[in-house]
């Protein structure tokens, strides 16, 4: 059910999950303001005492006047503690650019946590009105120029803002409303105020076009008004404005044209880092499959990611003992030390439960501080032996190794290593100030002696360097570390944001291994999900844990290639997390569909409840939609075919809408009337896309089977005079608003970016959408170069370490792609000249004339 309503009050817990550490954003204080942090302060009038938030930039004096921001927060931000604004919105923005942000910053908290949501910060509202008189209230205390005092809004501060704005226009040197909307009747009283309103084109809460309209509105009343609708974006857009210091500069300066913000122009700050408290754990979440292709592909960038200390260190002292001359001599060589250049990590799955890991090392220096030689009446000291193996070509060090999870870890049992020195490719110097005691005894004899005797000790240094096994074994498990979301913002132009399929936004997480596993063909793992805490304030009494996602090892899938298997059920335990909290609760009116305010109507409710007729025109109706249940996910049985295997169903098995009345308009409290239990479903199909070399765009289409069912009764406590209640009637006008909202809203997609991994890249090849498992697969991208002129042309290809190879030839309308995981260095020759380019792992170039004229070239493949 996606609205206005949940995505603010959901939006709040679940895209930042946040425990604001109030050190993070400065200090919480009314006392010693100084520049540069948010500082609590407090309006008093006749209602008590209203807390509210001010940031003092870096650059504020108090003798200078700044300029001045009121920034009107979302719904999910409404409450009296004076800290949730601080999480969403531009507080966050401001906090990432403290030392730069030019603005004193206002922002006051809607205390109303109930009531209408898209009305809340209306001029008419009391919150409205005591914004602007927390805003006056903050006059007083700061400096402000009165020249330059922007007013701004998300969501239903986006709402707030254009009331706000209508309703003392002299007030702003700018409005700059987000994802909101108002009255278009209103606004020729702002025609003389610079406006830049942003909406997402893809915004299913609050529509787009409602952002539109008022602009348009504007624009014909002769107003500086500027729309920009941002093409990829939803309901969320607050990093793409609040984050783009382009916008900000305008507010600055506002009597300029707004900069078109294309890919050029849009570079969001990211928003600061936030603790995590865990509130839910969700066992065998995800599966994930490794196979020894993506293991290959891997092998080239790992060593970037390993300490260069796990090559470096000491051993212990080696002994060893001779007969020269018919005499016994012990040898103790000491204080060695050993480094090394790690080339490349070989791993792969070859066996049950056995991986295999092969590290290619170059340049390892063992150096021996000290020898000493002792035997009776003769000894010798020597000074440092340098002994150097693999600087001709790598050499190899094998560890067999099993794999297993431990206190949430991944770690390795090392069953075998395996080192041997290559008779070509190590050397031993001469020891280096030698000394000797004892008649006969020689310096020359001694040289060659320790010389020699190394040389012939190569079974007793590989296994010393062999010791070092386990070390390395320890270091490799600190790099196995899964990726998780914890620390980082969820930005709204993420892939999982525009995919999410719920009207929340996604939760971060922390990921941690369970199960996992080896065959011949890779590596499988079972993952676990721990999900941050709804409320940042409010001390988790118990940490919930969710079974039932049941993502086995046994359905991962066990080829060579890459899978990700996420479990869709786990949805439910998430939504849970909101029902108990009672936080999934919405106004009928605050939904973005006509006909569910004609379920909110008086003259509607008073057909279907006819006891309300005895009221009279003077009776004001309120209906309030309420989550009981959590969400469930299962194939769509309506589904039939292809189709069916991509198509899912989501259900709300009960939701209540609760219809309360007010006799008359000196009632102080909402009369609970009458309620109907819902059970709503819609279902969902995914697709695929490649609408070209190097794109994967995954869709998500709402299907047109949404429908309700359910039945009505009476309210405790309400006392009906007439007890007919039309409740098939009622079920059947929610069903076509039910219908009618989903029939309205668009599909949502997203390009999946290509997964990174070194210089090589891992691209999207096959989406499997069911349940009980979506399974995403990926192989590794190709380089392809096509031939798009009316001549033939050859070229030739070498790796970054390799020759150049054959002569290649590619006919007109022809192609090559190249399945490696490193650039691919492209040589053309052209008489006088040579055509040289490295192409990136998974690029597209073509051969073709340029748009200029002139002979064909390479050149970087246009996107359709």
């Amino acid at each position: 059910m996606k609205n206005p309503y949940l995505s603010a009050v959901w939006r709040r817990p679940l895209l930042w999950c946040l425990v604001v550490v109030i050190s993070s954003f400065g200090p919480m204080t009314q006392a010693a303001d100084s520049p540069g942090h948010f500082y609590e302060r407090v309006l008093r009038d006749d209602a008590g005492e209203h807390k509210y938030l001010v940031f003092i930039p870096t650059g504020y004096r108090s003798e200078k006047a700044s300029p001045a921001m009121l920034f009107l927060h979302g719904a999910g931000e409404r409450g009296t503690d004076n800290r949730l604004p601080l999480t969403v919105g531009i507080a966050p923005f401001i906090q990432a650019r403290v030392q730069s942000f030019p603005f004193l910053v206002v922002i006051p908290q809607c205390e109303m946590a109930d009531g209408r949501i898209l009305e809340s910060w209306n001029a008419d509202h009391v919150n409205g009105k005591r914004a602007l008189a927390i805003l006056d209230d903050a006059r007083k205390h700061y400096n402000f120029d009165e020249k330059r005092v922007v007013l701004t809004g998300w969501s239903m501060g986006g709402y707030g803002t254009w009331s706000l704005a209508t309703a003392e226009p002299t007030r702003w040197s700018a409005v700059v409303p987000l994802s909101g909307g108002g009255d278009a009747r209103r606004v020729e009283g702002l025609k003389d105020v610079p406006v830049w309103a942003f909406h997402g084109e893809k915004d299913t809460l609050i529509k787009s076009e409602d952002g539109r309209k008022i602009v348009e509105a504007l624009s014909a009343a002769g107003g500086t008004a500027t729309y920009t609708e941002l093409p990829d974006a939803g309901h969320d857009i607050n990093t793409e404005v609040y984050g783009n210091d382009a916008v900000i500069a305008w507010m600055l300066d506002p009597r300029r044209t707004p900069a078109k913000l294309g890919t050029a122009t849009v570079k969001p700050v990211p928003a600061i880092s936030v603790p995590f408290v865990p509130a839910l754990e969700i066992s065998q979440a995800v599966g994930v499959r490794l196979g020894n292709e993506v293991l290959d592909i891997m092998s080239y960038s790992i060593p970037r990611t390993i300490s260069p200390s796990m090559l470096s260190g000491s051993l212990g002292d080696m002994f060893d003992s001779t007969v020269a001359s018919g005499r016994q001599f012990s040898i103790r060589f000491g204080g060695i030390s050993y480094s090394g250049q790690l080339e490349r990590i070989v791993a792969r799955g070859y066996g049950k439960d056995r991986i295999l890991v092969q590290l290619g090392i170059r340049n390892v220096a063992i150096t021996i501080a000290g020898t000493s030689v002792t035997g009776e009446r003769h000894s010798a000291q020597a000074g440092p032996i340098a002994i150097r193996i693999g600087y001709a070509y790598p050499v190899w060090f094998n560890l067999e190794l099993t794999p297993y999870v431990a206190d949430r870890k991944i770690r390795l049992r090392l069953i075998g290593a395996g080192f041997q020195i290559p008779q070509d490719n190590w050397s031993v110097s001469q020891p280096a100030g030698v000394s000797v005691q004892g008649f006969g005894m020689t310096q020359e004899a001694v040289v060659s002696g320790l010389t020699n005797g190394l040389y012939g000790a190569r079974g007793r240094i590989e296994n010393a360097v062999l010791s070092i096994a386990p070390q390395i074994v320890q270091e490799i498990e600190k790099n196995l570390v899964l990726p998780n979301s914890a620390t980082q913002a969820t930005e709204s132009g993420s892939t999982m944001t525009k995919l999410w399929p719920l009207p929340m936004y996604p939760p971060r997480f922390q990921a941690w291994p369970e199960q996992i596993s080896a065959d011949e063909n890779g590596l499988s793992l079972v993952v676990g999900l721990t999900v941050a805490s709804l409320n940042p304030f409010t001390p988790v009494k118990e940490l919930k844990r969710a079974t039932g996602t049941n993502i086995s090892l046994q359905q991962v899938p066990t080829d060579k290639l890459m899978h990700v298997v996420v479990a869709p059920n786990i949805l439910e335990p998430i939504t849970a997390m909101f029902v108990e909290s009672h936080q999934a609760r919405l106004d009928l009116l605050d939904i973005p569909e006509p006909l569910f305010a004609k379920l909110a109507d008086r003259a509607t409710l008073q057909e279907l409840i006819p006891d309300l007729a005895q009221f009279g025109d003077g009776l004001r109706v309120r209906s309030t939609v309420n989550v009981l249940k959590p969400l469930t996910v299962r194939n769509a049985s309506s589904a039939t075919g292809s189709e069916g295997a991509k198509s899912l169903e989501f259900e709300l098995p009960k939701v209540q809408v609760l219809i309360s009345i007010k006799s008359t308009m000196e009632q102080a409290e909402w009369q609970p009337c009458a309620a109907f239990d819902l059970d709503l479903s819609q279902q969902l199909k995914a697709s695929l896309q490649k609408p070209s070399h190097d794109q994967r765009i995954v869709a998500l289409d709402w299907l047109s089977a949404a429908k309700a069912q359910g039945t009505g009764k009476f309210a405790d406590g309400y006392s009906a005079k007439d007890a007919t209640l039309k409740s098939d009637r009622y079920v059947e006008l929610f069903n076509e608003a039910w219908a009618a909202y989903f029939a309205g809203i668009k599909g949502s997609s997203a390009e999946i970016p290509d997964l990174p991994i070194g210089d090589s890249k891992m691209r999207l090849a096959d989406v499997k959408f069911g349940s009980p498992a979506i399974d995403v697969t990926y192989t590794l991208a190709r380089i392809k170069i096509s031939n798009l002129s009316n001549e033939s042309f050859t070229y030739q290809t070498k790796a970054p370490s390799s020759s150049w190879g054959e002569p290649l030839t590619l006919k007109p309308g022809a192609f090559h792609e190249f399945e490696i995981p490193y650039p691919l260095t492209y040589r053309r020759n052209l008489g006088p000249s040579t055509e040289v380019y490295t192409l990136p792992v998974g690029s597209h170039s073509e051969y073709r004339v340029p748009v200029t004229g002139g002979a064909p070239r390479l050149f970087a493949a246009k996107r359709p």
